[in-house]
């Protein structure tokens, strides 16, 4: 996979933004990833494609089920399973929660895919900051349904700091028992943009010392994979 047409991909789609944002965690960072911008077929197919590659590379298209973590995670797994099939001819289910489990109808917790023990199921998520969501919803898949979560993959590892010295992907990781594959880091972004390139934006002299100041304050310690 090309990194730099990814992170190309989020400048042009003004998901990736500089500035001054206040984080969920009460951090005020340089930079932020909105991914509420791939709202349009266009960007979220081109977004899915890149989802589908990575599975495909690390043999996660195999697979039975693409689960995504509502609620961005909805229309994440919906088209990586329909780019999974356009471009690698590779025909898996999918799969999300709901919020609150559903009493009427169907009812029931997840929609898609019906989900069942013995399953290997692959996760996808946006942005990993602290890893809220896949502590919350791991061990419901792992524990309560059953399935054998085969890995998750992630657009953007932040590579900040969790509740300790190592990153909140890596605390994940250990706490869990998975394995989490990002498309690209935020060393991977700030490397390619540091330094001319195609993506129509080159950050400054005076943005990299906020982002250096950031990240020796907030970056996790260990070495990000």
């Amino acid at each position: 996979m090309n990194k730099g047409q990814v992170v190309d991909f989020l400048v042009q789609s003004q998901a990736l933004k500089f500035g001054e944002f206040m984080l969920k965690s009460g951090r005020k960072a340089p930079y932020f990833i909105n991914t509420g911008c791939f709202d349009n077929g266009e960007k979220i197919s081109k977004l899915a494609h890149f989802y589908a590659e990575k599975l495909q590379s690390l043999g996660l298209h195999k697979a039975d089920v693409v689960f995504g973590p509502a609620y961005k995670g909805i229309p994440l797994c919906v088209s990586t399973a329909i780019a999974l099939k356009q471009h690698f001819d590779t025909n898996i289910g999918f799969s999300f929660n709901r919020k609150e489990a559903k009493t009427r109808g169907e009812g029931g917790e997840f929609v898609g895919t019906p989900l069942t023990k013995g399953m290997k199921v692959v996760l996808v998520e946006d942005v990993v900051t602290a890893g809220t969501t896949l502590q919350e919803v791991v061990p419901v898949l792992k524990e309560k349904v059953g399935v054998e979560v085969a890995g998750v993959v992630i657009l953007v590892d932040r590579a900040e700091r969790g509740k300790g010295t190592a990153s909140a992907v890596q605390e994940a990781e250990k706490d869990l028992g998975i394995k989490i594959h990002p498309i690209v880091t935020i060393s991977d972004i700030i490397s390619y943009l540091s330094k001319p390139n195609s993506s129509g934006f080159q950050i400054d002299a005076a943005l990299q010392t906020r982002i250096d100041e950031y990240r020796a304050e907030f970056g996790a310690l260990s070495v990000e994979a």
